[in-house]
């Protein structure tokens, strides 16, 4: 009957007609149905644009991960007193190296605070950092001209650097290359190799000055002392589990007792990204639930104006089984109505949140998505069609109410209602 009547044009009239009847109600019905769908489609799209920003900028970097740098003492053990401050040694780093197989890479850093660096008459201060190459083979660094450091870089001690677009643009002119120039750190001069760019996140200051680490230790005379070392373990490693075994291995090595929380501080980066991702997909689920409310919300209004409307139409539902029409004629009636309110109200929503989320994309395309981890913030089509079908069947459920309703009305009944 329903697949019947969807072609029969005095149906539609009859539809339209009811609409027309009751303007301002029904606009104001389909508001609240359009305005869930609105609401589902931008915040899920919304979030989903966040993940595809987080997962660009962490596609290239080892996110099972740790940071582990030494502090004080907090506790006295083995004659030791408490305040003692410990040092992180590359004999320590060694030593993790060859006791732990978990280990996929590891890199060691050591960074210098407020040097004064200058090329001509310019200059300003900037932290100067030594590392080896696998620290950008962890966290990659995207760089726009020349190279990062190298393993020659390493092996001889060269007094080469990599400096950010941000600190070229500080130093040099426009016109100026820095590629193969000099420039002056502190007392001596380093030859750059690379320029690498800064993205909204970063692992490390914004303006930062890459050399060696051999030729770091060698200038600034640490003795083998460095500030932290990155370790980063293989794919299937508990980083939690893992963290816990380099900490009771560094005690063990420094004699730091064995429930001192303070001497050896560290940063889980693994655990840090599997709690972000999780918040990631409890957004998701936010803006599924939220919109679903609202939508069902819009969807029972949409029944309760059917309610009216059927009042309403007592009498001309009486004289329509008068002049006999069968219950399945009435109800399907009422069901199309319910629909067409319900698809039009939907599909009005899926409009408005698509031009909203296409001119977020833009805006944040013209400002660089390296600025904000915002991308292609959509919903696919899939998930819209799968929506508004729920919807529309939601509408047909609460349609049903009104329809039952209006056939349940006895001609005799209906033709005496003023």
């Amino acid at each position: 009957m329903m697949k019947w009547i969807i072609f029969d044009r005095d149906a539609w009239s009859e539809v339209y007609a009811a609409i027309r009847k009751n303007k301002m109600r029904t606009i104001l019905t389909m508001i609240g149905v359009a305005w869930g769908m609105f609401l589902f489609v931008a915040l899920l799209g919304a979030s989903r644009g966040i993940q595809n920003g987080f997962d660009k900028i962490f596609a290239n970097a080892a996110t099972n991960s740790l940071f582990v740098w030494m502090e004080q003492t907090s506790i006295p053990f083995e004659g030791y007193q408490r305040g003692r401050t410990l040092e992180l040694k590359m004999e320590d780093i060694e030593a993790i190296k060859g006791k732990f197989h978990q280990i996929k890479m590891i890199a060691p850093r050591s960074q210098q605070p407020s040097q004064t660096v200058s090329y001509g008459v310019k200059h300003n201060s900037y932290l100067i950092g030594g590392d080896y190459p696998a620290q950008n083979e962890m966290f990659k660094k995207p760089v726009i001209q020349g190279r990062f450091i190298n393993d020659d870089d390493i092996k001889y001690s060269k007094k080469v650097c990599v400096i950010s677009k941000e600190i070229q643009d500080e130093l040099f002119s426009p016109k100026v290359n820095p590629i193969g120039k000099g420039l002056k750190i502190g007392s001596g001069v380093y030859t750059i190799v690379g320029i690498y760019k800064t993205g909204s996140i970063s692992f490390g200051p914004r303006n930062e000055i890459h050399i060696p680490f051999t030729t770091f230790q060698r200038v600034y005379n640490r003795q083998g002392v460095v500030n932290y070392v990155i370790i980063n373990a293989k794919d299937n490693v508990d980083i939690v589990d893992f963290e816990k075994q380099i900490k009771t291995f560094l005690k063990e090595r420094k004699r730091v007792h064995p429930d001192d929380t303070q001497a050896i501080g560290g940063f889980n980066l693994g655990e840090n990204m599997a709690k972000m991702f999780s918040f990631m997909s409890g957004l998701q689920l936010l803006a599924i639930v939220v919109g679903a409310l609202t939508l069902f919300s819009g969807v029972i209004a949409i029944a309760s104006i059917l309610l009216i409307t059927v009042s309403e139409r007592t009498k001309e539902f009486g004289i329509r089984r008068a002049l006999g029409a069968v219950p399945n004629q009435i109800r399907s009636q009422i069901l199309l109505e319910s629909i067409i309110l319900t698809l039009i109200a939907g599909l009005s929503g899926i409009v408005g949140a698509t031009l909203l989320l296409f001119g977020i994309n833009t805006m944040v395309a013209a400002g660089g998505e390296d600025q904000f981890p915002f991308i292609n913030a959509s919903v696919d089509v899939t998930t819209l069609g799968v929506a508004l079908l729920i919807m529309i069947i939601m509408a047909m459920i609460a349609g049903l109410i009104p329809a039952q309703r209006a056939i349940a009305i006895k001609p005799i009944d209906a033709l005496r209602d003023e």
